[in-house]
């Protein structure tokens, strides 16, 4: 465990990977090589993270984000070196910037600039080299416009973010998610392109969601579960289970097998 008034606990997965949690059940991840390492997200604790990060490693250390949401990106300001996918550096300024925004100021933390002008934009296909190991990068669109995944070869390990949520439900109603057609054929293609990884294990976003009760594990089924969600939503055959506002906006929440998803109702189209 990390200090206890730290704000973080901690947990090594493997040889130099570690997990990290905020108090607000945001997940991050630290993945060292021999030359560098890599922080996959940075949570919105209000405790700063390169304390906690310099007690592992010593070394260049750089960021990639797996998509732009404050609770992934709060501490970029740490960072001197930063990545993110091209189409979220794209939707930055007409939609991603002002849910930042709104989020900063919902959890009561000042809202900070994301020099996007100094990102370095990464692609399907890009890779990220440590030394001894790189992270692959796949292309995840649907939460974000430029959500990514990072596969870790090396440890047999997938970085999700919140691609397809974190096992108790995925979060499809903000400005910025695409609709649920869209949506499903980002899916479609994702399974596609995660088949090489089966038996990888999936590290997402809010792990610790994945631990509540009636939540699953991330894996290629829950995925699977997620594409047919969709069709069933956009067929009709399935009936959302449960509404509640969220900042304002009323909500819906869908389950069939081991997905749910939370929506608009202007997101089913």
């Amino acid at each position: 465990m990390a200090g206890q008034n730290s704000g973080y606990s901690l947990e090594e997965l493997c040889p130099s990977v570690y997990a990290i949690d905020d108090r607000q059940e945001e997940s991050m991840y630290l993945v060292c090589g021999r030359e560098r390492a890599l922080m996959i997200d940075t949570g919105s604790n209000g405790e700063p993270l390169t304390p906690l990060i310099r007690s592992l490693w010593d070394g260049p250390v750089a960021l990639a984000l797996t998509h732009a949401h404050f609770d992934h990106m709060y501490h970029w300001d740490e960072f001197s070196e930063v990545s993110l996918h091209s189409e979220d550096i794209a939707a930055w300024n007409k939609v991603l910037r002002p849910v930042v925004w709104i989020s900063s100021v919902g959890s009561g933390k000042k809202p900070k600039r994301y020099p996007m002008e100094s990102c370095r934009p990464l692609r399907e296909g890009d890779t990220i080299p440590l030394g001894g190991k790189e992270l692959g990068v796949i292309h995840a669109k649907g939460h974000t416009p430029g959500s990514v995944i990072f596969a870790d070869e090396a440890d047999r390990l997938l970085f999700t973010g919140d691609a397809f949520g974190s096992g108790s439900y995925a979060w499809m109603w903000m400005p910025g998610c695409s609709c649920l057609s869209e949506y499903r054929q980002s899916l479609r293609e994702l399974l596609v392109k995660l088949r090489p990884y089966e038996g990888y294990t999936m590290l997402g976003g809010h792990r610790k969601q994945s631990q509540l009760p009636g939540a699953n594990p991330l894996s290629l089924s829950l995925v699977e579960d997620m594409e047919s969600l969709c069709t069933r939503i956009l067929d009709g055959s399935c009936q959302w289970e449960a509404r509640e506002r969220n900042f304002g906006v009323t909500t819906y929440t869908y389950r069939w097998g081991q997905a749910a998803l939370v929506l608009r109702k202007n997101k089913i189209c």
